[in-house]
């Protein structure tokens, strides 16, 4: 490990800060304007005292009369048995003026929507204080809100170790019924009661962990990407940070599996940590590749069916072990049969792209918005020819370079069975058909700018229905080998 820092650095960011600008040589990097982050069981003791805090450094004096909105959604969370938002609101009261913002679209999960997102806007107008109570989705609204509503003071309570969105400056939002990753704001502060988090429902931090394991494999594609000319912005360093997430992993990740407290605190600590990562690398490439695809499809495909959308990292935790997949058939398919380099620049036609989407959304607006991305990725393939020729024309060095920074599909679904995640499609709520998940397979790579592996395997002809299948069969294998292992 290059960098001098541990976990424990979370309770001093200057220290965080100190070892980012020492090894950023491009200047490439955000600023971390996030203060503070508290990972305890008494976390929750700090409220008042961190909102004054940041109210005193906004330049006003906490009174009575101090305009607090607690932005939650309808989900009842609690602590020790009693109602988690009832407690943090009678907090508020007796210090400050405070009221409750209820944010319900009519689903099981909400959606971060424009019509939320101009809702909780609205609602968030003339606050100097926004204190959101909840999950990674209310948090991103959440963030937003202050954003657009000017509001100074913005403090996190997670309620479970479910993403890693709490501790970053980016919100994942729905435009077009595309998920799509918008930069908004740093939270000033995150507060994370220990005793909430091992409380929450056993799936949601299985969620998070299933979150946690992308570090396991989107390094892998941003690795392409660099090498292939298709992102500038490759930083080795912050993925030196997430090695910090998994250490100790093989001994802590069946405790996330048996509901431990000491485990699921670790597993918030980690997340914490590549919130930071993605907020300061100025993209989220490090840590959402293919596997992040294959989840925001089949969040597109819930929302315009109108059907329950399941757990963002749990989803991702299914695509990690995917994305390996994915990566393995490419790697062999390469070594069978050759790889022309000419046949990776007869680029697909815009009817291709288009057309992979009718059946979803009939007006073409989703299909539309898809092409916009996908023809401009392909545009920037054209235009780095001589890099990525050049890198696969290496490939024992680009081989070995990117396996040194993901992990294959047995000790992917091995991480997620220990902790009594989701490894395969089956294992999702709600599980998508097999006709579900090779459809999303196959076109997750139409729905963003980022270059991943299901790109390579597009543009050398090997992403047909059959390419398709034997990857989902690969995943498949990987995940019964993990079950065999106990």
């Amino acid at each position: 490990m290059a960098l001098d820092l541990t976990l424990g650095d979370l309770s001093r960011l200057a220290r965080i800060r100190e070892v980012l600008a020492k090894n950023d040589p491009n200047g490439q990097f955000a600023t971390l304007d996030m203060a503070e982050v508290h990972i305890s069981d008494d976390a929750l003791d700090r409220l008042t005292e961190v909102i004054d805090r940041h109210l005193h450094a906004a330049g006003r004096q906490p009174s009575a009369g101090t305009q607090v909105r607690m932005i939650v959604d309808p989900v009842l969370i609690r602590r020790k048995g009693q109602d988690l938002k009832a407690l943090v609101m009678a907090r508020l009261s007796e210090r400050y003026a405070a009221s409750t913002v209820v944010m319900d679209d009519g689903h099981p999960i909400l959606h971060a929507d424009e019509t939320i997102l101009d809702a909780a806007a609205v609602a968030s107008h003339g606050a100097d204080v926004i204190v959101s109570v909840g999950g990674g989705t209310i948090t991103d609204v959440a963030k937003i809100a202050a954003e657009r509503a000017d509001v100074p003071v913005h403090i996190v309570v997670q309620t479970a170790a479910s993403v890693d969105g709490f501790t970053d400056n980016f919100s994942v939002v729905l435009q077009n019924g595309v998920k799509t990753t918008l930069l908004s704001r740093w939270p000033e502060a995150v507060l994370t009661d220990t005793h909430v988090i091992a409380e929450a429902p056993h799936y949601l931090n299985a969620s998070g962990f299933g979150e946690l394991l992308s570090m396991y494999a989107a390094p892998g594609d941003w690795y392409l990407a660099a090498r292939m000319g298709m992102d500038r912005r490759y930083a080795p360093v912050l993925l030196d940070m997430l090695a910090l997430c998994g250490e100790g992993i093989e001994d802590w990740s069946g405790g996330v599996g048996r509901g431990e407290p000491e485990a699921c605190a670790r597993l918030a600590t980690a997340l914490a940590m590549r919130g930071i990562v993605t907020g300061v690398g100025g993209t989220t490439a490090s840590l959402s590749g293919m596997e992040h695809l294959v989840s925001h499809m089949l969040d597109m495909v819930a929302g315009e069916l109108h059907l329950p959308t399941g757990l963002h990292g749990a989803q991702v935790g299914v695509g990690s072990v995917i994305r390996a997949a994915a990566w393995e058939e490419f790697r062999d398919r390469r070594a069978a049969e050759g790889l022309p380099l000419a046949r990776l620049f007869e680029a697909p036609p815009e009817s291709r792209v288009t057309s992979a989407f009718e059946w979803l959304d009939p007006t073409g607006r989703i299909g539309a918005e898809c092409w916009g991305r996908y023809g401009a990725k392909l545009a920037a393939w054209q235009a780095a020819r001589p890099q990525s020729e050049a890198a696969l024309a290496d490939w024992a060095a680009l081989e070995a370079d990117h396996d040194r920074l993901s992990f294959g599909s047995h000790a992917i679904a091995r991480y997620l069975h220990r902790a009594g995640a989701p490894m395969r499609p089956a294992d999702l709520d709600p599980a998508p058909s097999d006709q579900r998940i090779h459809w999303v397979t196959a076109n997750c790579q139409f729905m963003r700018e980022r270059f991943t592996v299901a790109d390579l395997l597009m543009l050398a002809g090997w992403w047909d229905d059959e390419g398709v299948a034997r990857v989902l069969a690969r995943a498949e294998a990987a995940c019964a080998a993990a079950e065999r292992a106990g």
